[in-house]
């Protein structure tokens, strides 16, 4: 590309570092710090000299750079400590201010939940939380254990159409639609197809493998299996090259049906990428991918370059398309040869270069629960789990107007500062017990705005009650005007 991604350089600078070019490792990380944005983000992509071109922010771009630092580090490496430091910290309070839903996926396409950048996300939070100390250090690892707690909730479905077609409990989605947009009951935008929308839960993609290649999913999880059985049957393709894998079903992003090139339109077409995707998951089970690797060596140019997409469709001489050999599409795809580079050196070490010895010691020793959910309006829950503490967290000082079980026993209280500039009200697990349901709204102190709607959250002690996964929009004006004339009072 004539641009930069930073999902790209990373992946670049992973495979630099495979191949044991650690200078040019090191000057890519040192590049990522010098084109850092100063409230921790990356633009979607820019120019070499730093100037942004597309300037959309997807939350993976902004952890893949500690992902690059962290490895340097654990591979003993890296060779500019402090101002990676710097960088990582203000990755990691952008994550945390603005994640855990990306404006854009690594497709660059849709919003949402994606379980490739949760995963980018949660592991960059874990290990920034070594940088930091006290509180703040605290409510890192805290956030990224609540974040990791909820992927399944975010964007896992059992049963469905899917799993009954190819004989899965269950499976990952490509992305899961907000609260507000109706979570796994929502729909999804299908890009490049003039419109179109599907149901969350007909869409599959590859990202959730890196669920486990990072570490945050043991690889033999029935969920991460039953994925994979379904996107083996709906995505893999067969050519006389080997195989490689759509992005997900129903993609729009590749040459017509007739060969003629993408024009906004299309049908998305085999991914050599993919397959080394799927090749180091097989490295995970224990098996040796040496047949994805030659697979990916037929799949080439003349030139031996390893292209974006190959073509899936029937042999159309006039317009040079080969089963199994390259599109139309960019050529070289960089990220392709990286994920080659790293999936030759994961065959020789058994396991992934991108999973942590830290993010693996933290997730085999710590509960398999969060101890405290943070409940934020754009990332709602409407049942709080058995021992959990419940932490109202949001970017700006707050009044929660709360009472119990029907607005029973009403009171106010005032937000407190939380680390990273968040503000925030804790409830124990032992000051909730006894009550069935907490009834609570905001006023934003700062704009001196009620927020217009009521929230209902299911405490564990009476079990579960059926509300809301997304807040009401309604609230009784006789009990709006109580609570202004008291809030004017409080505040």
């Amino acid at each position: 590309y004539h641009l930069v991604w930073v999902r790209d350089c990373v992946e670049s600078g992973l495979a630099l570092l495979a191949v044991g070019q650690i200078d040019d490792a090191q000057a890519m990380l040192t590049y990522l710090i010098a084109t850092q944005n100063a409230d921790g983000s990356w633009f979607q992509n820019f120019f070499p000299d730093g100037k942004p071109f597309w300037t959309g922010i997807q939350l993976d771009e902004v952890g893949f750079p500690i992902i690059l630092a962290a490895k340097l580090a654990e591979a003993g490496q890296l060779s500019c400590t402090e101002e990676a430091g710097r960088m990582m910290r203000r990755s990691a309070n952008f994550i945390v201010q603005n994640g855990p839903i990306s404006p854009q996926d690594r497709w660059e396409e849709i919003s949402g939940f994606s379980p490739f950048t949760l995963a980018v996300e949660i592991v960059a939070l874990l290990v920034a939380a070594e940088l930091f100390n006290g509180e703040e250090r605290a409510y890192l690892l805290s956030l990224a254990d609540y974040w990791n707690e909820r992927i399944e909730d975010w964007t896992y479905v059992e049963g469905g159409e899917l799993a009954e077609k190819y004989d899965a409990k269950g499976y990952y989605v490509r992305i899961g639609p907000t609260a507000a947009d109706g979570g796994l009951r929502g729909r999804v935008n299908v890009a490049n197809r003039l419109a179109e929308s599907l149901p969350a839960t007909a869409m599959l993609g590859m990202e959730f493998l890196y669920l486990a290649r990072l570490g945050l999913r043991d690889p033999k999880d029935p969920r991460i299996l039953d994925t994979l059985k379904v996107a083996d049957a709906l995505l893999k393709v067969e050519t006389p090259h080997g195989v490689a894998y759509h992005r997900y079903n129903e993609d729009g992003y590749g040459e017509h049906p007739d060969g003629s090139a993408y024009d906004g339109t299309g049908i998305g077409r085999a991914w050599p990428l993919l397959t080394a995707e799927r090749a180091h998951f097989d490295v995970m089970l224990g098996r040796d991918p040496v047949r994805y690797l030659e697979m990916m060596t037929r799949m080439t140019g003349s030139a031996g370059l390893i292209p974006e997409q190959v073509w899936d469709g029937p042999t159309l001489p006039d317009h040079r398309l080969s089963p199994g050999k390259p599109t139309g599409s960019v050529m070289p795809l960089v990220w392709a040869h990286a994920e080659f580079l790293k999936l030759v050196h994961a065959r020789d070490v058994k396991r992934p270069l991108e999973l942590l010895n830290a993010v693996e010691k933290h997730v085999q020793s710590r509960a398999a629960r969060a101890r405290t959910w943070h409940w934020r309006r754009d990332a709602p829950f409407d049942a709080l789990p058995a021992g959990c503490d419940l932490l109202i967290d949001a970017a700006a000082p707050f009044l929660l107007h709360m009472g119990f079980d029907g607005w029973h026993n009403i009171e106010d209280r005032m937000s407190v500062p939380l680390p990273l500039g968040r503000h925030g009200l804790r409830f124990s697990a032992g000051e909730l017990a006894g009550r069935g349901v907490l009834d609570f709204t905001l006023y934003f102190v700062d704009e001196k705005r009620w927020e217009g709607a009521d929230h209902q959250l299911a405490l564990p002690s009476k079990g579960h009650v059926d509300s809301p996964a997304a807040p009401r929009r309604s609230i009784k004006k006789a009990h709006a005007r109580k609570t202004k004339a008291h809030v004017k009072d409080t505040v």
